[in-house]
């Protein structure tokens, strides 16, 4: 995952005087604002675009197992999302496996309740 710096002007005083009083809470002004950042984009962000986010920064992540996960153990896993296509493939082939082998000819199929399109 890549990372963006952010830059922000704040008055020296006032930074001084906010690092004095969260030095006493052994806070730091960086995880303060990662902490700030990440509410914020959960309420700013659709839940819809940070799952595809999220599942963008996963896929990038994925070839780099051998580093350090510890942010991956911070969440529960979520189910990997199927596009359309994979849900439709998936359909069809679970339908496949539920259709017998050999299928009875026309002439000797039963008439069910029901509609029924032929070609």
């Amino acid at each position: 995952m890549s990372m963006s710096e952010l830059k922000v002007s704040f008055p020296s005083e006032k930074l001084e005087a906010l690092r004095f009083f969260m030095d006493k809470k052994e806070l730091t002004i960086e995880q303060e604002l990662k902490d700030y950042l990440d509410k914020t984009y959960e309420k700013a962000v659709p839940a819809q675009v940070r799952e595809y986010v999220e599942s963008r920064m996963e896929q990038v992540s994925a070839p780099q197992e051998g580093q350090d996960t510890s942010s991956a153990r911070e969440r529960p896993e979520r189910p990997v999302r199927q596009n359309r296509r994979q849900r439709e493939q998936a359909a069809a082939e679970t339908q496949t496996e539920l259709v017998p082998s050999e299928t009875p000819s026309e002439d000797s199929q039963e008439e069910t309740p029901g509609m029924t399109m032929r070609m």
